[in-house]
């Protein structure tokens, strides 16, 4: 289906049955604001670690939401302790944060999702910066998946793309799957993902780290790449001489170049 279910996760029961609510759905939301009132408030930080593992691990993106920027709702400036909050999410590696009652019903919801964008990209540069010269944190393989090539293709190209310093990574897939699974590495690098239906397309735009396109490719490699070159340039997301990595569920191969 089209359609995708995404399970908020707000109650101790579903803490308890975690990894079966998340196997059955496409994604899942940590509704901090509600779980803090079924378990007792110092849980609520692990619990959204806990929460946001196993998505990552499961290949499902995982939302935080509830209570980010709370005071904005009133005042044009969050609070250090919420700055820090959102930053903790970041992160984590959690797929996307949400606002509710900021944009919702606040008198400031253009300045709190300003604040909220330039506080995730200063903490993802931040990141990067201090874990470049650290062993990339890849997902175990074979963990819930039983076909192990993609994962251990797009576990490879990850931690690549990460030793070699590439600009980008192109991901070229049908159903979306292998996107999934290098977003689910986390790499350094923007991924560019590429898919022929416009339904993979709009799902893969809350993954972490993915820029969908909707393109028309074929079995020819040479060609898709050369016409994905044209697109990106024409942009301003590549330029020549940036080093990429391209891998495909077509082919299930990881291809190492420069952009002409």
């Amino acid at each position: 289906s089209d359609i995708s279910v995404i399970a908020k996760i707000e109650s101790i029961d579903s803490l308890k049955n975690l990894e079966e609510i998340i196997r059955a759905s496409d994604g899942a939301m940590v509704a901090r604001g509600d779980l803090g009132a079924q378990i007792p408030l110092e849980q609520v930080p692990a619990a959204q670690q806990r929460i946001v593992q196993v998505c990552r691990q499961m290949n499902k993106p995982v939302i935080v939401a509830s209570q980010l920027l709370e005071s904005m709702i009133e005042y044009p400036t969050p609070t250090r302790a919420e700055v820090a909050d959102v930053s903790e999410a970041v992160r984590q590696r959690a797929d996307a944060l949400m606002l509710s009652g900021e944009s919702a019903m606040g008198q400031f919801p253009d300045k709190a999702l300003t604040v909220l964008r330039s506080v995730s990209l200063r903490i993802e540069r931040w990141w990067r910066e201090e874990k470049r010269y650290e062993a990339t944190q890849l997902p175990s393989v074979g963990s819930y998946f039983s076909e192990k090539i993609s994962e251990e293709i797009c576990n490879s190209a990850a931690k690549m793309a990460n030793n070699l310093e590439v600009d980008a990574l192109f991901v070229y897939t049908k159903t979306g799957h292998m996107a999934s699974l290098l977003s689910r590495c986390r790499p350094d690098c923007p991924i560019f993902a590429f898919t022929t239906t416009p339904s993979v397309r709009r799902r893969l735009n809350l993954q972490w780290g993915l820029i969908p396109f909707r393109l028309s490719f074929s079995d020819d490699m040479e060609s898709n790449l050369n016409k994905t070159f044209s697109l990106l340039k024409a942009r301003n997301l590549i330029k020549s001489g940036d080093l990429v990595i391209a891998v495909s569920d077509m082919f299930q191969s990881i291809q190492v170049m420069n952009v002409p």
